[in-house]
Parts: structure tokens; sequence; C-alpha cells
């Protein structure tokens, strides 16, 4: 029912953009008062101040990635909603208390929280299970309309329809530091395989959200880092937002709100356990714009290869500065074949690069050059996804697809004979 992939390799879906002219006005009424706001300037450099809005009497925090792209650019308004970050509480201390001893409870008997599950999280394994694998906890929160209440949140703060909401995988996760976990023995004596912290990644999910289950005194470190928050400096004390781009809420009971397009991952567990409830949300594809998603996974994608060769060749150069004595490396073509017949006699067997030249690729092909390009399209992509309202086309019942298993009530069945259904 609920599967999904924590996948860099981003899902299919997507697109479109919802003009900030378009929302602000549904933005500021989605609490009274309004929004406190604590702000700074927003610069376009991977060093930049942050945006930070507040209210004291509902708790909630937005959190505003900033802007990666030219000043002159126009195309699309910043921000959009998908720009923001919510931080707010969203289950009761009893309601909290009650699910983390129920997914306690669950994984103890079931030993889900022994080692990570690599089949239902392929590209990166979690420590976790899904809900709907424990009946308990999927009963509870269906009795505190736990579905309602979270997309009735996703809906006000991304101005997206209920009814175009669903979950795409939906579960509970646990981060526990290693330096505890290395010393504890299963009843099997053997080693427990846990996790104390997640890789930068893309959900699945065009929204995603993280519910704090275990209390804050009961582990050190965690949250949720955002690598668009990573340089970000903050100009005055804020009880959520870390200098390193760490989300940490402030209680148990309180939601990270934020688009799963967002790269993201668990930040560093240091001292006991964090439990938390992850959701990734499925959009329907009428509110978004077609062609955006595949355009910027094309670009993260040349973004991940150029890191990957960037970082063995500057391995390689390394090497071959130690074994010459610091002399300019050699530089061999490998695939000679692909090279003009007219411009094969110009490079020799030990041909060697201008240093002019050589100093053009180490400077394109830095890791900070790779992570501003990678900044600049999940900025693009924030900004264009989300069709505005007046664009979305009507929700249209998904058709049933021929040869698909359909249930039937008994009183259609006569004789063994399944009349089809008008």
């Amino acid at each position: 029912m609920f599967e999904a992939f924590c996948s860099s390799i981003y899902s299919s879906g997507g697109n479109g953009m919802l003009p900030a002219e378009a929302v602000l006005p549904k933005q500021h009424n989605m609490m009274a008062p309004p929004m406190q706001s604590r702000r700074t300037r927003t610069h376009h450099h991977l060093s930049s101040s942050i945006a930070i809005e507040y209210n004291d009497e509902s708790q909630h925090h937005i959190v505003t990635a900033p802007s990666f792209l030219p000043d002159d650019d126009t195309s699309f308004s910043y921000p959009s909603l998908l720009h923001h970050i919510h931080v707010l509480p969203l289950l009761t201390n009893d309601e909290t208390t009650h699910l983390c001893e129920l997914a306690r409870k669950y994984a103890t008997d079931n030993q889900s929280w022994n080692q990570q599950d690599a089949t239902r999280h392929v590209s990166y394994p979690t420590v976790d299970f899904a809900i709907e694998e424990s009946i308990d906890i999927e009963n509870y929160l269906n009795q505190i309309k736990f579905e309602e209440r979270i997309f009735d949140k996703l809906s006000t703060a991304y101005d997206i329809d209920v009814e175009d909401m669903s979950f795409l995988d939906l579960f509970c996760a646990s981060y526990e530091a290693k330096d505890d976990t290395d010393k504890m023995i299963n009843e099997s004596e053997e080693e427990r395989s846990t996790m104390d912290r997640l890789d930068f990644h893309r959900d699945g999910s065009l929204l995603s959200f993280t519910i704090l289950l275990s209390p804050p005194n009961e582990f050190e470190g965690g949250g949720t880092i955002f690598d668009v928050l990573g340089d970000v400096s903050i100009d005055e004390k804020c009880d959520i937002l870390q200098s390193t781009g760490v989300i940490q809420p402030p209680h148990a009971g309180y939601a990270t709100l934020h688009s799963g397009k967002l790269l993201h991952g668990g930040h560093r567990v240091s001292k006991g356990q964090r439990i938390v409830l992850v959701g990734f949300v499925d959009v329907h594809e009428r509110n978004m714009k077609p062609g955006i998603l595949g355009k910027a996974t094309k670009h993260w994608g040349r973004n991940d290869v150029s890191t990957f060769y960037n970082k063995r060749r500057l391995s390689l150069l390394k090497q071959q500065n130690v074994d010459e004595e610091n002399e300019q490396p050699v530089w061999k073509i490998k695939n000679w074949r692909y090279l003009p017949k007219n411009t094969r006699s110009y490079f020799g067997k030990d041909f060697k690069i201008p240093p002019s030249i050589l100093d053009n690729i180490e400077r394109r092909a830095s890791l900070r050059k790779i992570r501003s390009k990678r900044l600049a399209t999940e900025d693009m992509l924030l900004r264009e996804i989300l069709l505005p309202r007046e664009e979305r086309g009507e929700k249209i019942a998904e058709q049933q697809e021929e040869g698909e298993w359909i249930e039937v009530d008994l009183d259609d069945i006569d004789d063994g004979i399944m009349l089809a259904p008008r």
C-alpha cells in the first residue's frame, strides 16, 4: 500500500510554478495573529543570510531556503511556497508519548530496529518499519485522525488540495548513536546494524514530513539537515536552526514539513536514540507542470557524475604529484579513437596540459562549483514545479487498467459468475 524509495534518482511526476504574489495572502492568513518576523537579508551566494518567521501563539516557524539564481532572473518569482520549511506542533504530548510507546514495542517484538532495511529504501537503507505493518499504530493514527491533520497542514502550507494528496510511504525510523549501538548485542548474539545518520538524498515525493516522537532530552544531535541551508549565517539566536543547516524541532510532537526535492538527510545522533515518524506525500499530477522534474533530474545527474569523477581525478593527481616529486602530472588519453584524425598527432604520448588550461579545469570542476550548480537547479525546480491554481486541470478519477484486480460485493457474485460492475 505504502511503497516508495528514498532515492537520489528522483521519482516521476512533477512540475510548474506558483507566483509568490498569487499566494502571499493565503500564506499570511494561515494563522492568526500574523507572523512576527525575524527576517534578515537574503543574498545569492553559497554563504548567505536566511529569512525566518515565527509566531509565538501558534509556535510555528517558517524557514525560507535562500535563492541561488541571479538577481536579474525574473522568469519565476522567489520565494515560492516550496522554498518554505515549516516547523510546527502537530501532536499533543499524550499522543506523542503513546505513539512512541507503540513504536518501541512493535520494533522490539519484531526486531525492526536491529538492522538496516534495504528492501524498501534501496538507495538509502534505513532502520525503520512501515506503519501498515503495525495494526496497533495504524488504528491509533486513524483514531486521532492523523491523516486528516497532517494533510490539512500540508495543504495550508503549500496550497495543494487535500484531495490531491496521498501517502507514498509512511514509516517509523530509529537513529541511534554508534557509541551505544556498537555495544548492543541482540538475542542471537549478532551485532546490530543500526544507523546514526542518513546521507543527503531526495525523496520520491514532492512533499515530505518528519515528526519527532522521542523527547529531545533522550538524545543529542539529530535533526534534518538541508544542503541549501548549509552555509547560511544566522544573525540572531534561533532555537530550531543550527549554523550547519540542521533543523531541530524544540519538542516531541513537532512536525517538519518540506519539499522532498530539497536535498536533505538525517543529521548524526551522537548520544541516545531519536525516533521519528516520516511520510512521503504524493501530489496529483494536475498540480504540476510536465517536464520540470525530468529537466532538473538531468542536471542533478550530471552534477553527481561530475562530483564522482572529480574526486577520483583529484585523487589520481595527488598520487601522481607524490610519485613525480610535485611535477605537473602527465595526462594520458585513454580513448584515442574518439579524437579526430587530424588532431591525434598533436597529442604525444606524454602530453602535458598547459597550466592555464589546467587551472581553468580545476576551477570549473571544483566541488564548490558543482554544488552551486546543483543548488541553482533545485531553486529553479521549487519555483517552477507547482502550477498556479488557475492553470490546474480538473482531477479525473483514475481509469481502471485492463486486467487490474478490483473489489466486488458478494451480492455481485451469482453461482460462481462475477458480474461486471456498471
